[in-house]
């Protein structure tokens, strides 16, 4: 069976729209299911945003043991530990990555992206060949859409208010959901960012072996990706996203015994049970694992 067969098994049957793209980076075999497909990043969005900040700590501008102390303004709703700290707390660059990518922390993140700045991040995913691929909304404007609220500057944007229009249950989303004005790239695109930092391309040989450091330690979505692999002989360097009907995972896996490595991105959205997308995330997964090893 073929790469591209043995992943199109495992797709049969799921009610929502996968996204898949497998590159073998030795042999340079590839497969996908809507490659070039442009789908809602998620969370997935944070591996443009740290790629573009050690591009800029390569160019001289940041710096790793920069830091700030955290205030009430910056706290985030959803994913993250930040939010729960205490104001005034100093905080490094380096631990605001490595919070962003490890467990997903959304104040992290939004702080990070300030500092790397929109516009910087699309020109360098631009320079970089994703056409696609853009990032033009925090995680606190996704989330407040979520809950029906995107007319309030960001400032008015606080946990407690987040948390009362949350009390309803109802996740529906204006555009956060959708393809529109949001942070989009396809699953093609996102493997290729994959490889450009397997390569040391993205940034700086250095940086891009930070970058892997911190995925390798990711401790979110567990029953992706990881799910099915003997966890004994890969290496996982991952990053995941989660908002309702979509549940994305993207990483590199390094097959130890042989040192062959594979750039794997899976992305869903309007999947009718998000349980269920993470099971076929997770099939696709060990099918891709098995073919290669």
């Amino acid at each position: 069976m073929s790469l591209q067969a043995a992943i199109e098994e495992q797709a049969e049957g799921f009610k929502g729209t996968l996204g898949v793209s497998v590159k073998h980076l030795y042999t340079g075999e590839t497969a996908s299911i809507n490659g070039d497909k442009v789908f809602p990043t998620a969370s997935v969005f944070k591996i443009p945003v740290i790629v573009e900040f050690f591009r800029q700590v390569d160019a001289g501008t940041l710096s790793l043991d920069q830091q700030l102390l955290l205030s009430e303004r910056d706290k985030v709703p959803g994913s993250g530990v930040l939010k729960e700290l205490t104001e005034g707390l100093p905080v490094t660059y380096k631990d605001l990555l490595s919070l962003m990518m490890i467990v997903s922390d959304n104040t992290a993140t939004d702080l990070i992206t300030e500092i790397v700045g929109f516009e910087n991040i699309n020109a360098t995913m631009k320079e970089l060949g994703l056409k696609e691929t853009q990032v033009t909304r925090y995680c606190r404007q996704i989330l407040f859409d979520l809950v029906g609220i995107n007319d309030l500057p960001l400032e008015e944007m606080t946990i407690d208010v987040f948390q009362k229009a949350a009390e309803t249950g109802e996740y529906k989303g204006s555009w956060s959901l959708e393809t529109g004005d949001n942070d989009v790239t396809t699953p093609n695109e996102i493997n290729r960012l994959l490889e450009l930092i397997v390569d040391g391309k993205a940034a700086s040989r250095e940086n891009c072996n930070k970058i892997l450091e911190i995925m390798e330690k990711c401790q979110t979505g567990g029953y992706r990706i990881p799910k099915y692999l003997p966890q004994k002989e890969v290496r996982l360097q991952r990053k995941t996203g989660s908002l309702p009907g979509i549940r994305n995972d993207v990483g590199i896996v390094t097959i130890k015994e042989t040192s062959e490595k594979y750039t794997i991105t899976c992305f869903t959205m309007d999947a009718e049970d998000v349980y269920a997308a993470e099971e076929v995330l997770a099939k696709v997964s060990k099918a891709v694992y098995d073919y290669f090893s």
